[in-house]
């Protein structure tokens, strides 16, 4: 499934030149949007540097990105912030504000208002992710009944929640995934070969979750990582 997606016009021209260069957007426009940097659809995202997610959530003057959050949820039926960079990062940032409180702030904001804050690498890694994620939002959903328990609930930590997602991966080896690499960035760093150990993996359903969360499909074999 491809997708149209619309640009705040205040976003720097690499933001612009990511979402055209990728291979599932049909479409792109730059316009004013009521809130966030990004659309597809009724899907909204808030992208954000380490650097400014700490001036927008730490300032003196209160939490910017709180207003900016709830702006958010007025105008999307869902919402994300999105962070161009890892928590690995936060210790270079050099600012008064500790990785612990940074750390914090994250967690309370996907508690409190129910916006996941997820770090994505690099700014390709997240144009990717946004529209990963815009489109499983706006996919038909099967018409086969579910089995009770069969999704994750959602108190269920994010990552855990987001593994569920990827295709063929049920509630059984989420959890596997997950008490495996507890985030998104332990699993972007595990290679096809460790994915392969896992048991109950196996290659095919290995490289289906390597490709989840990397541009294009990701796939590769695993003489290529050796």
């Amino acid at each position: 499934m491809r997708v149209a997606v619309t640009v705040d016009d205040r976003e720097p021209t690499g933001v612009v030149d990511a979402v055209r260069g990728h291979p599932d957007v049909t479409e792109i426009i730059v316009d004013r949007l009521p809130a966030g940097d990004l659309a597809i659809d009724s899907v909204g995202f808030e992208r954000k540097t380490l650097r400014d997610y700490v001036n927008s959530t730490m300032s003196r003057s209160g939490s910017d990105l709180t207003d900016q959050v709830e702006r958010m949820t007025a105008a999307y039926d869902h919402s994300y912030v999105l962070l161009e960079g890892d928590f690995d990062d936060l210790a270079s940032l050099r600012t008064a504000v500790s990785p612990e409180s940074v750390r914090g702030s994250m967690a309370s904001i996907t508690a409190r208002h129910e916006v996941p804050v997820i770090p994505c690498t690099n700014r390709t890694h997240l144009v990717d992710y946004a529209i990963r994620l815009g489109r499983k939002h706006l996919e038909e959903p099967s018409n086969r009944q579910l089995a009770v328990g069969s999704v994750a609930s959602r108190h269920e930590p994010t990552a855990k929640r987001m593994y569920g997602c990827i295709d063929g991966i049920g509630p059984g080896l989420a959890t596997t995934l997950y008490e495996r690499y507890p985030s998104i960035q332990a699993l972007l760093e595990a290679s096809l070969e460790d994915l392969v150990r896992i048991e109950g993996i196996g290659e095919t359903r290995a490289q289906t979750i390597y490709a989840a969360f990397r541009e294009g499909d990701g796939r590769v074999s695993r003489t290529d990582q050796n």
